[in-house]
């Protein structure tokens, strides 16, 4: 990052109404996830997180574009070429038209022969499967072209506009889910009024980016087929990163139900979930990194990419470490208060995707950076890797220690992946010693971590939590010791002045 810069402030902007989206989103996630599994039953609900793992994999056919398409827009933008802005905005409306369509015909051949033959599924079970996908896919269709409009808005790091729109969206999908419940709704009522509220949304955001780049012209005539050549030769990496990425966080819930049964989907979808929460807890920052990062390689500023290596990775671990340690150390509790009886399997998952997490986020700056700068064929393989190690070894595992076996498929290969290859090779790429890197990103982080540890042992002796909402304000207690900590004993007195002048400007940006 470039300290005190505009791209700063707009980071550090977008990051604090992300986190008032996160808010928003666990806070009613919380309440509604049992709220949920009550209405629709373990096994409907299982069913429910069974299609979406299968839907998931969908994210494969954007093909890696999503942030080439930023990339390409983002350099085109820093020389002032509008044309070429629209060029590549028409060219790939009309490719993620064609995409939504290929989407539509895997989804008609799931519905026909693949959901018939997954195993454990009663004759109801499937006609209902059937039903959501087939709801599911007409959303996606729609929502493909819509992506141009999202990588408009972000090349412009219009990042709190979007967020502000998310929130509505949130907090409207929370009160939809209420309503169709309370009513007797089922599960295809559920996802047909929810799915519709999402396709509603696309329209504002559409409106987003005709607000951030007033000169954004549409037009299937402004196709061009060098763009689209273009932004694929970078974008094939992306798309094998997305796949490797996919493997690794969306293969469980198969593996698991195939092997154990939609009830044990279920129970696995809590740690699962809950860790979920952990990495968009602390990857709010780090997720809109990327379009930052383009910006100071296309303008061949290497002292700003390498402050950005120091610096986010820094603030990564900072949030993945201290999320981390108030999760784990009272994620009994908080399972066995939040869902009920019957969810007990699910607290060792979630201790070994916790740790899954904290590698993720720990991360994102160094993939960023080499994603930014040539690297991305070091990210791909890496990820692919992982993909293909983790499905194998979740296969392996889940026949000795079930569910858990399938999280520790997950974190043994992104251990080995993540830390081993991809650290070094961004230091090396930003010209960042091993040591100094370590030293920035992990020392404060410790020296949160463990007072906040101790905390958390005490609290649970003196004072074991009896309902959820203790649970989660002793959690808060030891975030805030963690973090007092973390500033007094991990930060000098230079960066954490540093660090209040850049939160202040951005809290001036965002209620502006």
């Amino acid at each position: 990052m470039i300290r005190g810069s505009s791209s700063t402030r707009n980071l550090l902007a977008g990051t604090i109404t992300r986190y008032v989206l996160l808010a928003v989103n666990i806070g009613t996630g919380i309440f509604l996830m049992p709220f949920t599994v009550r209405h629709l039953g373990k096994a409907q609900y299982g069913l429910w997180m069974l299609v979406a793992s299968t839907t998931y994999y969908f994210a494969l056919l954007d093909l890696g574009y999503g942030n080439g398409i930023v990339r390409d827009l983002v350099e085109a933008d820093a020389h002032g070429d509008t044309d070429r802005v629209n060029r590549i905005a028409s060219t790939f409306f009309c490719v993620y038209s064609g995409i939504g369509l290929v989407a539509c015909g895997v989804c008609a051949a799931l519905i026909l022969f693949a959901v018939p033959r997954f195993p454990n599924l009663s004759p109801a079970d499937v006609r209902t499967a059937q039903a959501v996908l087939a709801i599911v896919g007409a959303r996606m269709a729609l929502g493909y072209p819509m992506t141009v409009f999202g990588a408009v808005t972000n090349s412009r790091q219009g990042f709190v506009l979007n967020n502000s729109i998310a929130i509505v969206l949130v907090a409207l999908n929370a009160i939809v889910t209420y309503v169709v419940l309370t009513a007797g709704g089922g599960l295809i009522a559920l996802v047909a009024w929810t799915t519709g509220l999402s396709a509603a949304g696309y329209g504002a955001y559409a409106w987003s980016a005709w607000r951030m780049f007033p000169q954004l012209d549409i037009r299937p005539s402004r196709f061009s087929r060098a763009e689209w050549r273009q932004v694929t030769t970078f974008s094939t990496y992306l798309f094998v990163v997305a796949l490797g990425s996919q493997i690794s966080f969306n293969v469980d819930n198969l593996v698991v139900g195939a092997s154990l049964g939609t009830a044990a989907v279920a129970v696995y979808a809590v740690a699962a979930r809950l860790s979920e929460y952990q990495r968009r807890v602390c990857d709010q920052f780090s997720g809109m990194l990327f379009p930052v990062v383009v910006g100071l390689g296309a303008r061949g500023d290497a002292a700003g990419l390498r402050a950005a290596l120091i610096d986010g990775a820094r603030v990564s671990m900072l949030l993945a470490a201290g999320v981390t340690t108030s999760l784990v150390g009272f994620g009994r509790p908080l399972i066995e208060r939040w869902m009920g009886a019957g969810f007990d399997g699910s607290v060792a998952p979630f201790y070994v995707l916790a740790a899954v997490g904290v590698i993720m986020v720990g991360h994102a700056a160094q993939s960023n950076v080499l994603l930014a700068t040539g690297g991305h064929r070091i990210v791909a393989a890496i990820w692919i890797v992982e993909g293909v190690a983790n499905l194998g070894l979740s296969l392996l595992l889940v026949r000795w220690f079930g569910s858990t076996g399938v999280a520790l498929g997950t974190l043994i290969p992104m251990a080995v992946g993540h830390i081993g290859v991809m650290t070094p090779a961004a230091c090396r790429l930003a010209g960042v010693s091993m040591r100094e890197f370590a030293t920035a990103a992990l020392v404060p982080a410790i020296a949160g971590a463990v007072p906040a540890a101790i905390g958390c042992v005490l609290i649970r002796v003196w004072l074991p939590p009896a309902s959820t909402l203790v649970v989660v304000i002793d959690g808060a207690v030891v975030g805030l010791l963690y973090l007092v900590a973390a500033g007094i004993a991990g930060l000098d007195r230079s960066t954490r002045q540093l660090y209040r002048d850049q939160v202040t400007a951005a809290c001036r940006l965002v209620l502006q």
